[in-house]
């Protein structure tokens, strides 16, 4: 299983590769972590994130056997200590459990579970709009009138899964994918298929907005071969992209992937999924006759934006628009920017897990009650330290 720092240390294909563990992980990982009586933790702080807020593994038995050269993280969830170099510890492991004639009694279940964890792939990255049996993979509290509202004013009807999993067969099997902030990486650490050895980097954290360009232009710089991409939202891209210009100054080609939902839509899936409303998430303007932030979305030309630094620029919102602003970027010299308008909602849901968030013990909402009510009966399952 890959935390978002490992993930791309093996490649996605590999047989015993089952995937992102954790709140932002995937089905096979989070259904196995769940069934585990021994852990082994190589180089994990085991973050809020890895283990579900300490509620993913659920044996009565389990144990941990924690790879560090940190005391710090090597002693977490009372595991066993080892002080160790990764590498020199697995190759010390592996030879005395060689010795002993050790095998796993897992079976064949890894397999089992990454057939799953394929079929859902493949079925989030073709969720299309246009079809019949279109349902958002969020769809707390969402407003139909919402989706409706979006596509009349952008003209598009993409859905984030689906131009993620466009990318994913689009772009090179050496190409950089760079991403920190928002559900773009929980959609990635469940979804992408990692054909390459380090080929993926994410800075996850601190959910770091801002931190998707300018790091893809320290990665252009370490790998100066490679095509890079910051796959980055429209809010982290308002919060900070000051090393575009600067790739263009150095001429050091960087493709920013923009998907536009004219919502912090992480943000807001985490407020309405904890009994409140919507609050300050949607980029829209102020109602003179409400006095909120209800009115109608603001439409953002990003791609104009991009083009006065200089950046070779693409509007996107059909498949076939993507599919040829992905094709031309890679022949530019220049730093490209794709602006995509994706609907709000389609990101890529959690698998098997729960994240411990703050909500209100004492409120008049009956939302927030029950919000509070499953917070506690989730604490009950967790582990306490």
């Amino acid at each position: 299983a890959e935390t978002q720092a490992g993930k791309s240390a093996i490649v996605s294909a590999h047989p015993l590769n089952v995937g992102g563990i954790g709140e932002t992980g995937c089905l096979a990982a989070n259904l196995l972590a769940a069934q585990a009586d021994l852990i082994i933790g190589i180089g994990t702080r085991y973050t809020d994130f890895t283990t579900s807020s300490k509620s993913l593994f659920q044996h009565p038995e389990v144990e941990f056997l924690n790879l560090n050269i940190s005391p710090c993280d090597a002693l977490k969830l009372d595991g066993v200590q080892v002080l160790a170099d990764a590498r020199a510890a697995l190759q010390a492991l592996g030879e005395i459990l060689g010795q002993q004639g050790y095998r796993s009694d897992w079976g064949d279940a890894p397999e089992l579970a990454r057939a799953q964890l394929d079929a859902e792939v493949d079925r989030v990255y073709q969720v299309d709009y246009q079809q019949p049996d279109f349902a958002p993979e969020i769809t707390d509290h969402l407003d139909p009138a919402v989706l409706r509202e979006f596509i009349e004013l952008t003209g598009s009807c993409l859905t984030q899964s689906q131009v993620l999993g466009v990318l994913n067969h689009s772009l090179a099997d050496d190409a950089v994918i760079v991403a920190a902030a928002g559900s773009l990486p929980g959609d990635l650490q469940r979804a992408w298929r990692s054909k390459g050895v380090n080929t993926y980097h994410l800075e996850y954290g601190y959910s770091c907005m801002g931190y998707e360009v300018n790091a893809a232009l320290g990665v252009k710089l370490a790998e100066p071969g490679r095509e890079v991409y910051a796959l980055v939202g429209d809010g982290s891209y308002m919060m900070l992209h000051s090393e575009l210009p600067t790739s263009i100054q150095e001429r050091r080609k960087i493709n920013v992937v923009l998907f536009d939902n004219m919502t912090f839509g992480c943000i807001n899936n985490l407020q309405m999924g904890n009994g409140m409303d919507s609050f300050g998430t949607e980029f829209r303007y102020r109602n003179a006759q409400t006095g909120k932030l209800d009115g109608g979305f603001v439409p953002v030309d990003f791609a104009m934006s991009a083009a006065a630094y200089g950046c070779k620029t693409y509007k996107v919102s059909t498949l076939e628009q993507l599919h040829m602003a992905l094709a031309d970027a890679r022949l530019q010299t220049v730093s490209t920017l794709i602006d995509i308008k994706v609907l709000p909602k389609t990101m890529i849901h959690s698998y098997l897990t729960w994240w411990r968030v703050g909500v209100a013990q004492v409120s008049t909402s009956p939302r927030t009650d029950a919000a509070a009510q499953k917070l506690n009966l989730a604490l009950s399952k967790a582990r306490q330290y």
